[in-house]
């Protein structure tokens, strides 16, 4: 078994859970060892898509971390908590005297590329710790700021003291800054309600399969859900190999190719078979990162 797979997390668990009761379904199915893993983990309170790898692919988990997100969240005006979100303390109130049309146009300002902060709740690494073992020891973490672009932002719905958005962003994006972000432009604070991930580059979450759905799913059924190696990484230009440089690729051999592509990209052999992930620098050089063998 070796591809991705879609999953839809449901809200209440961990991404880390979640791995778990998949790999334990699956292999009570198979009875053999399979590796799992996940390209972005999802926060304990949000739903919605996670791309999982299996087998081969962990090896190009990776290629998958750094791909444009979607969301849908839902904050509320007027609250901040501790987590920015609906899981924490509420640490401040304070009314919220804003009309929908301010609202609406603080919320479209954020289409833009700039430095946020993560939340003081988060698995950021300071010192070797994560900033909520931290946060939880009432320690204020010394979060650096991490440059994010906000690609489209649309209004869904104000109903106040609610109001529900979908983000298109670059990854690192912490839709619960964004929220209590857009809060503090209100003069009142906010904090995220819901957050469902809706979309993955081009991986959208109408495709992914629910996590209880899949854990009643037999082997064949779940054999079909698997997106297989070759048709996994969609967003990533493909290069096909002539005959005869196969063998040179997966031994690890660097060569020139007569492609006007640099940067990285999936190989193909003459006869369709996927190789690999390769590098191809300015000179025409193709370098294998990766070799499916």
């Amino acid at each position: 078994m070796d591809g991705i797979l879609l999953i839809d997390k449901p809200s209440g668990i961990t991404s880390n859970y979640l791995v778990q009761k998949v790999k334990r379904h699956i292999q009570s199915l198979t009875n053999k060892e399979i590796k799992i893993g996940h390209t972005g983990t999802l926060d304990f309170f949000a739903t919605g898509l996670m791309i999982l790898t299996l087998g081969k692919a962990t090896r190009f988990t990776e290629y998958f971390q750094g791909l444009d997100k979607e969301y849908i969240a839902k904050g509320e005006l007027g609250k901040v908590t501790d987590t920015y979100d609906i899981q924490g303390k509420v640490v401040e109130e304070k009314e919220c005297n804003i009309n929908e049309e301010e609202l609406k146009s603080i919320i479209l300002s954020f289409k833009k590329e700039y430095f946020q902060y993560p939340p003081p709740y988060s698995a950021k690494r300071i010192n070797g710790k994560r900033a909520y073992q931290l946060a939880k020891k009432g320690i204020t973490p010394d979060l650096k700021p991490k440059k994010i672009k906000i690609y489209k932002i649309e209004v869904l719905n104000i109903d106040f003291p609610f109001f529900e958005i979908k983000v298109y962003c670059s990854s690192g994006t912490y839709i619960r800054s964004l929220v209590k972000e857009i809060g503090d432009l209100a003069n009142c604070g906010a904090y995220t309600v819901s957050l469902r991930r809706t979309k993955v580059d081009s991986f959208l979450v109408e495709n992914a399969i629910p996590l209880e759905e899949f854990l009643i799913k037999n082997l064949e059924d779940i054999k079909k859900l698997i997106i297989p190696l070759e048709k996994s990484l969609p967003f990533l230009p493909q290069i096909t190999l002539d005959e005869g440089f196969d063998k040179r690729f997966i031994t690890g051999q660097r060569f020139k190719v007569p492609f006007n592509i640099e940067g990285i990209v999936k190989v193909f052999s003459h006869n369709n078979k996927f190789l690999g992930i390769g590098k191809i620098n300015n000179e025409k050089i193709l370098k294998p990162e990766k070799v499916i063998i």
